[in-house]
């Protein structure tokens, strides 16, 4: 799994102080990347309430306007 910080909706959010990347991993500036070995640990580490979940949620793209949003207004 590939994490890159500034793609998350969480970002900068008092939920990022408590997300597993920010608490234990200390991101760099570009991507982190957590292996299928690592996770499995991780795991077992957060069941047992000794580390932070992973709060990573990928940033969606707001929605396109649409019929009268796009419409620039008349001055």
């Amino acid at each position: 799994m590939k994490i890159e910080c500034s793609n998350c909706e969480m970002y900068q959010s008092e939920h990022c102080e408590d997300c597993l990347v920010t608490a234990v991993l200390h991101p760099p500036a570009g991507t982190v990347e957590i292996d299928d070995d690592l996770e499995a640990s991780l795991g077992a580490l957060q069941q047992a309430g000794l580390i932070p979940v992973l709060r990573f949620r990928p940033r969606t793209e707001p929605p396109e306007p649409t019929g009268a949003e796009a419409e620039p207004e008349a001055i």
